[in-house]
């Protein structure tokens, strides 16, 4: 599947596909209090978005609340935490795919070069790499799910 002329993941498509990640109440807990590089993490999966037009409407929204002025835009170290990246203020290449418990968007981020896009995460007051794809993403999370071929307790990458 194809959004805003960006390809979505072949681990997203299959986890989507498959219903795994739909929830009627509450929400998807962290295995534990780490990023896929081992750095504190506090967060949960609230929702994953399942239709295109679903992320083209939540990626449209992105840009707003994170215009550049005398706060946002300027990266600043002083608030940055661990697997910070700098400010967003072009969001061409980046999809919102979900959202956390306190409404803070996941997106794939494209903007690194071809391949597999990043997964980030909007963590309060600074952007962040919480994975470096979409499978090590689910990976973090207590889910039911795992792809073909993966183990019980951690799904393939």
């Amino acid at each position: 599947m194809i959004v805003n002329n960006l390809r979505l993941p072949d681990a997203f498509l299959r986890v989507v596909g498959s219903g795994a990640l739909k929830r009627e109440v509450g929400s998807w807990q962290l295995r534990s209090s780490c990023d896929a590089f081992g750095q504190y993490l506090e967060t949960e999966i609230a929702e994953v978005y399942d239709t295109a037009t679903k992320i083209e409407r939540e990626t449209a929204e992105l840009p707003i609340g994170f215009e550049p002025n005398e706060v946002y835009g300027e990266s600043r170290s002083e608030t940055a935490g661990p697997g910070a990246i700098p400010d967003i203020v072009d969001f061409d290449g980046v999809l919102c795919i979900g959202m956390s418990g306190d409404g803070a968007p996941f997106c794939l981020d494209y903007r690194g070069g071809e391949g597999e896009p990043c997964v980030i995460w909007w963590d309060d007051v600074y952007w962040r790499v919480v994975a470096p794809d979409f499978a090590s993403f689910l990976s973090l999370f207590d889910l039911q799910y795992a792809e073909p071929g993966a183990t019980a307790d951690r799904p393939r990458e």
